[in-house]
């Protein structure tokens, strides 16, 4: 950490003036998107009060990403919570980095309107850390928790929640709860050390984050089942909040799934979401040599450069990350939709909620074997490796069952967001 501390001076110069400034790079998307939605100085002036909460606590997230980089879990609680009438404040985690002009030019924080009642908070510190790298430092979460601090009295919060994603946020935490006695959440929704770029101060740090939690919440079972043999005291304080469908027919909607319009010999197998080190390239690959004829659609940020093999083969289109908007088009879009997982410690923890989206349109789905895919039984097509997989899309491209795709929709009707936001609002009045 002291190494990674000495060179933390120099990240706001080197990234903003050389990459983006002499090497020519375009800002990332979510470093520009941020700034589209009306933000005043923070805490806001008295002309520009927020409006009061209502009775039911407000929720504080402390996250892993940044809003604007791609919907997730985090996002669509925090979404979930306003619209069920919860001041809900999203603090974002580049810390500085995406203000326009550095630490010394410009210290003051701000706050922007997302949506009516979500609010996102723009702290400056002055190395702008990256959140996932180390822990933060006693200096800086004094900084936070003292402008966090002020921000809830001006804007009169009484009951307060903190949403923890990331162990980053610890001592933030722990300070906000000492001096005002708002309890920690840990939403544990990922195995941080299946993460290649996670370093293993926060991973280390987790366990001291589950210890101090008011609450738990784990969006798989497997997750749950690891945390409570590594730490048994967890048992009275865990509940299982999976993922869930934000729209489609199936989640929001009563009407049947419309049959597929398209017709002809080619196929439109899709995918969404990250484009990272646990996608199975060997198995996309496959599946497209053998039905060169059918267009392979994956819609996400390219996190892994490997993947960008796959353009090499004429049937595979990389759309690069769409936003969350588009999500219904695209998979209306498609015959048959993917999770082509490579299966490790990461993915076997995980519970996708690109599952939950594409079983709400009806689609059927082929998957590696992965635990909370399994549990769909039938409803999915469950590959065993990168033949068996291409096999697997096959036969669900050619798939004629009206019946089916309806009993899929139907499968996760009640697997909402709004479902999962009640299912915390029950635990946070029995047990914060």
């Amino acid at each position: 950490m002291g190494a990674l501390l000495a060179r933390e001076p120099l990240r706001p110069y080197t990234s903003r003036w050389l990459c983006f400034g002499l090497l020519g790079k375009p800002r990332p998307s979510y470093l520009t998107e941020c700034w589209r939605y009306p933000s005043t100085a923070f805490p806001p002036p008295a002309s520009q009060a927020l409006p009061e909460g209502a009775e039911q606590p407000d929720l504080l997230f402390l996250p892993m990403t940044d809003w604007h980089s791609r919907i997730q879990r985090t996002q669509h609680l925090a979404l979930g919570l306003a619209a069920a009438g919860h001041r809900c404040f999203y603090l974002n985690p580049h810390l500085g980095f995406q203000f326009r002009r550095i630490y010394c030019r410009e210290r003051g924080h701000r706050i922007s309107t997302l949506a009516a009642g979500l609010y996102e908070l723009h702290l400056r510190l002055p190395r702008e850390p990256v959140v996932h790298h180390r822990m933060a430092t006693s200096r800086e979460c004094g900084i936070l928790a003292d402008a966090l601090g002020r921000l809830m009295r001006a804007a009169g919060v009484k009951k307060l929640v903190q949403l923890v994603s990331l162990p980053f946020w610890l001592g933030v935490a722990v300070k906000l709860r000492r001096e005002y006695g708002f309890p920690i959440v840990y939403d544990c929704h990922d195995l941080l050390s299946g993460f290649r770029n996670m370093r293993r101060e926060v991973v280390a740090a987790e366990a001291d984050l589950l210890e101090c939690s008011d609450l738990a919440l784990f969006s798989s079972q497997p997750l749950l089942d690891a945390k409570l043999a590594e730490f048994p005291s967890l048992r009275g304080k865990s509940l299982l909040v999976r993922n869930a469908a934000a729209g489609g027919y199936g989640a929001l909607h009563g009407e049947a799934v419309p049959a597929r319009s398209r017709s002809g010999p080619e196929k439109v197998i899709g995918y969404v979401g990250a484009l990272d080190e646990w996608f199975d390239m060997a198995a996309v690959k496959s599946a497209a040599l053998r039905q060169p004829d059918w267009k392979f659609v994956l819609i996400g940020r390219i996190e892994n450069r490997a993947v960008l093999a796959l353009k090499e083969l004429p049937n595979v289109v990389l759309s690069g990350e769409a936003p969350h908007s588009e999500l219904a088009a695209h998979l209306a879009d498609f015959d048959v939709a993917l999770i082509p997982f490579l299966v490790n410690e990461l993915t076997v923890a995980a519970n996708p909620i690109k599952l939950y989206e594409y079983l709400s349109f009806g689609l059927p789905v082929v998957s590696t074997r992965l635990p909370e895919v399994e549990m769909f039984g039938d409803l999915v097509y469950i590959a065993g490796g990168p033949e068996d997989f291409a096999r697997k899309v096959e036969e669900a491209a050619g798939e004629n069952d009206s019946l089916l795709r309806q009993r899929r929709a139907d499968s996760v009707r009640g697997e909402t967001w709004a479902s999962r936001v009640r299912q915390i609002e029950e635990a946070l009045a029995s047990r914060v």
